[in-house]
């Protein structure tokens, strides 16, 4: 089939669960199928970036989307203008709106795959001659995110955003979904959410996976006495999570094993992440070319998310890697996993903290759960199980009696 893939960002290097899961998308199709990408980028991508999906795209088209403060203000007021939500409108360029215009004219597309719910207004802009079936993969519920971070956010320009895309434009999310003939769930509380509120549409539960060939146990290189935490740092959950761990969890933690770190590792770190590196015995990292290092040689993988939605890619790296895991259980939700057999969970501070210097103390417990664990991504979390469903959702599509009719779409910035 002829695919058009249209992602919020560029997928190499693949930085971040979100990117991750475009990338393997892009991995998986491009064996059977013609995938052309389409996605912005803030300024001109290095040849080598674009090279590095040669064997993944027969094309990629890529549109300067600039993210200086003027900018991203313009595309704010405009989307505010035209009744969107905060997330859409950061989401919306009319020359990436123009450019989907043009390939979906000039070309014969099977289906249009869009990444997140967030970039649904794109629609609007497909080519009235096009036939092409429209598929969304939903990588969270936004709105149930941007809800639970409501009651964590400080008080301050992130929490007052939020309160206003809550009170102004509740209901757009399920506006959204009625745009698509074919919709992707990672997990089953996603999924039991979209077949309530698009009915009409096939859906299909195609949940976060991992590559369990990358990930693989390392030889460790230093002793197992630093807990880390994994992932995008300008990401509020993520952020609210180390902040709180540092906050209330590491000093509970710390009084009992002194001599262990706590390492954040991941990129795009924010002031408030850069800050806590000023802590005993806290590190962060910043972008590192490879997180494995960093996962072997910890005594355990934390998880200490209070917010957020969808399910969490750093739990099935860790667990691929053969490291145990402690994490809330907002943390680990959507995943098959199982206290006390594969995982330890908590919800309080001192939870959370005991969990940590059990594994601190008893290493074989720690060894006990990571072997579990490793069997559960093995035979339930490997990518390549994971989305060969997508393969089915699109014959299905592509091979029913017509196409239905689509619910109007609200305009992007043009």
């Amino acid at each position: 089939m002829k695919i058009l893939l249209l992602s919020p960002w560029f997928p190499w290097p693949p930085f971040g669960g979100a990117l991750i899961r475009v990338l393997e998308t892009l991995r998986h199709l491009s064996q059977k199928h013609r995938v052309t990408l389409l996605a912005p980028v803030s300024h001109r991508v290095e040849a080598e970036r674009v090279a590095a999906l040669d064997d993944l795209c027969e094309t990629v088209v890529t549109v300067e989307v600039s993210e200086a403060m003027q900018a991203v203000l313009a595309r704010l007021g405009m989307g505010i203008l035209r009744g969107m939500p905060l997330i859409q409108s950061l989401h919306q360029d009319r020359n990436m709106a123009r450019q989907l215009r043009q390939l979906t004219a000039q070309n014969c597309y099977d289906i249009i795959h869009v990444e997140h719910s967030f970039m649904s207004p794109y629609m609007a802009f497909v080519s009235p001659d096009s036939r092409a079936k429209r598929v969304l993969s939903m990588h969270n519920i936004e709105s149930l995110r941007f809800r639970r971070e409501i009651t964590s956010a400080r008080w301050g320009p992130r929490r007052l955003a939020l309160l206003t895309d809550h009170l102004l434009f509740s209901g757009w999310e399920e506006e959204s979904v009625g745009h698509f003939d074919g919709i992707v769930a990672v997990s089953t509380q996603e999924e039991e959410w979209i077949r309530a509120h698009a009915p009409r549409a096939q859906v299909v539960l195609i949940p976060n996976g991992v590559n369990i060939d990358y990930f693989s146990a390392l030889e460790r290189s230093n002793p197992r006495r630093s807990i880390v935490f994994t992932g995008l740092m300008n990401y509020p959950p993520n952020i609210d999570a180390v902040v709180w761990f540092c906050e209330a969890v590491f000093p509970l933690v710390s009084r009992q094993h002194p001599e262990v770190s706590f390492v954040i590792v991941g990129d795009k770190p924010l002031s408030q992440v850069r800050a806590l590196a000023r802590r005993r015995n806290v590190y962060v990292t910043g972008r590192v070319t490879d997180v494995r290092p960093f996962i072997a040689d910890c005594a355990a993988l934390v998880v200490p998310l209070r917010s957020g939605a969808g399910t969490r890619l750093k739990i099935l790296e860790a667990l691929a890697m053969r490291r145990p895991v402690v994490s809330t259980y907002q943390g680990a939700e959507g995943l098959a996993v199982s206290h006390g057999v594969n995982i330890l969970l908590g919800d309080t501070a001192e939870d959370l903290a005991h969990h940590l210097c059990a594994l601190l103390s008893n290493p074989a417990l720690g060894d006990q759960l990571a072997k579990a664990g490793r069997r559960l991504v093995e035979s339930t979390y490997d990518w390549r199980f994971c989305l060969h469903k997508l393969d089915h959702l699109y014959t299905t599509l592509t091979q029913g009696d017509g196409h239905r009719e689509l619910a109007p779409t609200r305009e992007a910035s043009s």
